[in-house]
C-alpha cells in the first residue's frame, strides 16, 4: 500500500511538472484561477459555477477551494452555499504611498476642523490586517486630553475607530469574526451600531475615563475623536460624529474613490 502510495504522488508531481506552463504548477494556477473568479461575484460563486467556468471536475475543485477556505482566503456562510474572498488578501497588499499620501492630504483639514471645532484630538487610521494602524493626528490643546500617536497600532475588535472600519466593510469584518468569535460576538452590537447609524462609539469602556466616536471613510480608513468622558457625554459624541460625516461629504471625490 505505501509502495503504490509512494509511486502515486511521484507520478502526481512528474505529472505537476509536465502540465506547468515555464515554472507554473498546474495545481497553484487552477487556485489562482478560482480566486479570481470569485473576485469577479462580489456575492460569491457556487461550487458549480466556480467549476464549470474554470473547466474542472467539481472534485477537483472543491479540494482546491477547501484548501483555499482553510487558509482563510475564501469563505461560506454555511456549508454548500456560495464561496466569497474575505479580507485576508488585504494583508499582502501594501497601501499605495501615492493614494496615501493624497488621502492624508485630503483629510488633514478635516482633522484640524473636527478638532479645533470639538476641542479634542483627532486622529486618522487605517485598516491593517485585524489591526488599525494611526497615521496622522491632531492633539487637543486642553491641558488634560488624549494624546494620540501616529504609529500605533491597536486590534479592531474593541475600538470604536476599528468597529467604524469593521462596520464598512463586509470581507473585514468576515475575516475578524472568524478569527477571533468569542471576542467579535462581545462587542457584535457596538459594530452593529455603528453600521446603522454611521459612526461608532466608545463610552468609557476601552480605557476608564476616556470616550471615542469615530466615522469610515472609505472601507479601509476611517478618522475618531476622543477625550476625557467629562467633556464627551454620549449626546455630545452622536451630535460631533454627525458632524465629522457632514465635513467628510464636503471633501470626498466625485467619483467617490479616496484610496
Amino acid at each position: 500500500m505505501s509502495n503504490n502510495l509512494g509511486f502515486n504522488l511521484l507520478e502526481f508531481n512528474i505529472m505537476e511538472s509536465r502540465k506547468s506552463s515555464g515554472r507554473v504548477l498546474q495545481s497553484v494556477q487552477r487556485a489562482f484561477d478560482l480566486l479570481e473568479r470569485i473576485a469577479t461575484h462580489p456575492e460569491g460563486a457556487r461550487l458549480s459555477e466556480l467549476a464549470d467556468g474554470a473547466g474542472l471536475n467539481r472534485s477537483t475543485a472543491h479540494n482546491l477551494l477547501a484548501s483555499l477556505e482553510g487558509l482563510g482566503y475564501i469563505t461560506q456562510d454555511k456549508k454548500g452555499a456560495a464561496y466569497r474572498l474575505t479580507g485576508k488578501l488585504n494583508r499582502l497588499l501594501r497601501l499605495d504611498a501615492e493614494a496615501e499620501h493624497a488621502l492624508r492630504a485630503r483629510i488633514r483639514p478635516v482633522l484640524k476642523h473636527v478638532s479645533q471645532a470639538s476641542g479634542e484630538s483627532t486622529f486618522l487610521a487605517f485598516a491593517t490586517g485585524t489591526d488599525y494602524l494611526c497615521v496622522d493626528a491632531v492633539q487637543s490643546d486642553q491641558p488634560l486630553h488624549l494624546a494620540v500617536r501616529p504609529g500605533e497600532r491597536k486590534p479592531l475588535i474593541g475600538e470604536a475607530l476599528g468597529h467604524a472600519l469593521l462596520a464598512a466593510d463586509a470581507d473585514l469584518a468576515h475575516l475578524v469574526r472568524a478569527e477571533d468569535p468569542d471576542r467579535w460576538e462581545r462587542h457584535a452590537q457596538e459594530i452593529a451600531d455603528a453600521k446603522h447609524h454611521g459612526f461608532a462609539l466608545d463610552l468609557d469602556s476601552q480605557k476608564a475615563g476616556i470616550s471615542c466616536v469615530a466615522v469610515a471613510v472609505t472601507p479601509r480608513a476611517a478618522i475618531a475623536v476622543a477625550g476625557p468622558t467629562s467633556r464627551l457625554p454620549e449626546s455630545r459624541l452622536i451630535t460631533i460624529g454627525q458632524k465629522m460625516r457632514e465635513a467628510l461629504d464636503k471633501v470626498r471625490p466625485a467619483n467617490q474613490e479616496w484610496l
